[in-house]
């Protein structure tokens, strides 16, 4: 889908870090957590193209690009790093000051799964356009479950119009799809979906779910074939 359309640039995130990580050996199988990204990738590699990969490692973490005078930085999180909550909306301005440099007049990350316009220190715009599949809302009243993007127009006088969209599609359609792929930790990707609430990092959520549903034999069997690939 990626290459039907005419994509210009493109950036790492950090979920493209976890694969990598996984395929390079980097994780084992006490950590939950790596147990249910190996079994992840396990899934994820078995329907896609190995090329893939070689493109997600050729990605940068920070690209820059200029359009009629105006010098985008695009990032997924930090121009450094992947992950953390640093870039969350309502955090200090010095922390938004890191995506920033004198050559960016607009910064445009992801990560944080929310739309966001605001400024930094000196004045430069900083932008989120938001997720596609993945929307959070911590205020219950503004939840919705639609497709978020932005449109930024840049004309010769500058950026003369700026867009936060939202697109309403069936996601229990996707979620049935899912179900029918064998998604793994299907449980969590629905509370996600219906509920906007990730419990990636509960431990004991995790648990369970490797238990019931066997996740530590596949997850094992693929870092075997890893390693044997490797050797």
């Amino acid at each position: 889908m990626l290459d039907a359309i005419p994509i210009t640039v493109a950036v790492r995130g950090n979920w493209d870090d976890c694969v990598l990580e996984a395929l390079d050996g980097e994780y084992g199988l006490e950590d939950p957590q790596e147990i249910q990204l190996l079994r992840l990738t396990q899934y994820l590699m078995e329907g896609l193209d190995p090329k893939r990969i070689d493109w997600l490692r050729s990605l940068p973490l920070v690209e820059k690009k200029e359009v009629n005078g105006i010098r985008f930085s695009l990032t997924h999180n930090l121009p450094e790093k992947n992950y953390g909550g640093d870039l969350r909306p309502a955090n200090v301005t010095e922390n938004f000051d890191q995506l920033l440099d004198d050559q960016t007049d607009m910064a445009i990350y992801g990560h944080v799964h929310k739309q966001l316009l605001r400024y930094g220190s000196q004045g430069q715009q900083i932008l989120n356009p938001g997720t596609i599949g993945m929307p959070y809302f911590d205020w219950e009243p503004i939840q919705n479950h639609r497709a978020q993007y932005a449109l930024i127009d840049v004309e010769e006088d500058g950026v003369t119009n700026l867009q936060f969209r939202k697109v309403a599609y069936d996601y229990e359609s996707e979620l049935q799809d899912a179900k029918n792929k064998g998604l793994p930790f299907i449980e969590m990707y629905e509370e996600l979906r219906r509920e906007d609430n990730y419990r990636g990092h509960n431990i004991e959520l995790l648990t369970s779910l490797i238990e019931q549903h066997d996740y530590l034999k596949e997850a094992n069997a693929f870092l075997e074939s890893i390693k044997t690939h490797k050797g």
